[in-house]
């Protein structure tokens, strides 16, 4: 992976309304593994962030109040410019996951709630691979 000269480790955003699922994740993510990890309360303020440094992921939960999870991801996309961010779809819906995962905006998808073994070995080989070309298995249930 070509990291930014802003930051040495990949750095993932957590897209969610829900501001204790994104301060968890965060956290959770931040002590297992070695990615920056930064949080975004909706699809306005992740679309600022991207704008302002482009993540190498994007967690993005899919079901927000007012706001289309697959249009978040077309406007997440045009935020960061040429930098291709991996986006994962985090949802509760079995329908949304299956869709999402035949959505070329999305690396991957999963069910709420997050399947965070999984998780952590996507992450890992998204920090080691190629992301434009990584599309894994949806993970268990």
């Amino acid at each position: 992976m070509n990291l930014d000269a802003r930051h040495i480790h990949p750095r993932l955003l957590v897209v969610d309304d829900e501001h204790d699922s994104v301060d968890s994740m965060c956290e959770w993510v931040g002590l297992s593994t070695e990615w920056t990890v930064v949080g975004a309360y909706g699809p306005a303020d992740a679309i600022a962030q991207t704008q302002a440094i482009p993540p190498d992921a994007i967690l993005l939960d899919m079901e927000m109040h007012g706001a289309d999870g697959f249009e978040t991801a077309e406007r997440l996309c045009r935020a960061s410019g040429d930098k291709h961010s991996a986006i994962v779809a985090l949802t509760g819906s079995p329908e949304l996951r299956d869709a999402a995962s035949h959505d070329v905006r999305f690396t991957a998808s999963m069910l709420k709630p997050a399947n965070l073994n999984w998780l952590l070995g996507l992450l890992a080989r998204l920090a080691h691979d190629d992301l434009a070309t990584y599309r894994p298995a949806i993970p268990p249930v």
